[in-house]
């Protein structure tokens, strides 16, 4: 099966001779799609790659459409500016279309309903619908088994306060004055923002460190980690991941339709949908512009214009309005 170098050679010597681009510009192209592909590695085959060299034409067959909007959701997570995000679309189409137009490679044409991004923003992106975010909330919320009382707290610090996967994994005991129901959250370019617990997330994260008092990590630079392995050691993102994925499946939640940050999508779209300000969600995401965040505004139009198509009057026919009028 064709591997990552062969089909890369192939698509730049494709863009050299056919699209007769330059050098430099190859390269961005080459950059975008390795970014992508490092992506698909983490988000969907959960690093099973140690390099994406190791990728074969065979994975790429598989990246659907919800996974191509999830890499651009993160890109705008990520503070990339719209025309970048736009550029990089550009690329991945480029690179799909000559993998299906000119190797014949890809069983289905990709990129079909895909567009810039003002067009596609409103299918930005998925999240859990409350019933759904209540269950996760409530699976391990009165055991005493020590993974599900670790996974209870990691649930409610993304559901309740929105945090990368990232972030979750890197929080330090000394980051929290439970006093006062707040902690220090280190983000992208370790730029920090104070996270707050409401009851429920309160409990949760309480619950957790009450355990956590009598673990002695493995490796001792590693005694202020919030969160260590059954291991005794420091948690990583694809403990984090693997234990989401189980709660889902227990749950009853489709958990190839939903990822770990679907629960940082969620805790912004039910914010929003409560009534709170596009800015004070802003900051609870750690967004350096309000823009990024306006993409959940965009999200619950969607569902307020589904719902209007639901209409009883909606339904009106025009046979019904005969049957009416003859009566």
């Amino acid at each position: 099966m064709e591997k990552y170098n062969d089909f890369m050679k192939d698509f730049e010597n494709y863009l050299y001779a056919i699209k007769n681009l330059s050098a430099q510009y190859i390269k961005k192209i080459n950059q975008t799609i390795t970014q992508f592909l490092d992506f698909i590695n983490i988000y969907k085959f959960d690093n099973k790659y140690a390099s994406i060299e190791e990728i074969t034409l065979n994975e790429v067959r598989t990246i659907t459409n919800q996974e191509i909007y999830s890499f651009v959701f993160y890109l705008a997570d990520n503070n990339y500016k719209q025309g970048t995000r736009n550029f990089k679309i550009e690329n991945l189409r480029t690179f799909f279309e000559f993998l299906y137009t000119i190797k014949h490679k890809l069983f289905n044409q990709p990129f079909q309903k895909i567009n810039t991004e003002k067009r596609f923003e409103k299918q930005l992106p998925n999240y859990l619908s409350y019933n759904e975010a209540k269950k996760l909330t409530e699976l391990y919320k009165n055991s005493n088994k020590e993974k599900e009382i670790r996974k209870n707290a990691i649930i409610h610090l993304f559901l309740h306060c929105g945090m990368r996967v990232s972030e979750v994994a890197n929080l330090n005991i000394s980051d929290f004055q439970l006093s006062e129901k707040r902690f220090r959250i280190f983000g992208k370019g370790n730029k920090e923002r104070t996270g707050y617990l409401n009851n429920d997330s309160y409990e949760a994260v309480n619950k957790y460190l009450e355990y956590r008092k009598n673990l002695v990590p493995k490796n001792k630079k590693d005694k202020d980690k919030l969160f260590l392995t059954q291991k005794n050691e420091k948690i990583n993102v694809r403990t984090i991941r693997r234990y989401i994925k189980e709660a889902y499946i227990k749950a009853g939640i489709n958990n190839e339709t939903y990822s770990v940050h679907t629960l940082r999508h969620t805790c912004a779209t039910l914010l929003f949908k409560a009534g709170n300000d596009i800015k004070l969600i802003q900051e609870i995401l750690g967004h350096s512009t309000v823009d990024v965040t306006k993409i959940y505004t965009h999200l619950y139009d969607k569902e307020v214009d589904q719902a209007m198509q639901k209409h009883p009057l909606s339904q009106f026919k025009y046979k019904d309005a005969l049957a009416y009028a003859v009566a």
